[in-house]
């Protein structure tokens, strides 16, 4: 059975594959290409990181209320867009 995720900003379903995981880690979200850290996970497409941001995706995938640090994940997906990457 392939495994299948949910992107937390356009709600597609696809192959785990070829979205990013991501982490909260003590606050800030931090990409996991490699899909081995521990903690609760969202999982975004590349091209939807923006419309997650403006719509809070982040604080609902991790159930937190506070403000989450997202820039080392921005970094992340400028640079992946940059190399054009897809997870």
């Amino acid at each position: 059975m392939i495994p299948i995720r949910s992107c937390i900003a356009c709600r597609k379903r696809e192959h785990w594959t070829t979205l990013l995981h991501v982490v909260l880690v003590d606050g800030v979200a931090q990409a996991d290409p490699g899909h081995r850290l521990q903690g609760r996970g969202a999982w975004i497409h590349l091209d939807c990181f923006e419309v997650a941001k403006s719509r809070s995706a982040f604080q609902r995938a991790f159930r937190v209320k506070a403000e989450i640090d997202l820039e080392p994940l921005a970094k992340f997906v400028r640079a992946s867009r940059t190399l054009n990457k897809e997870y």
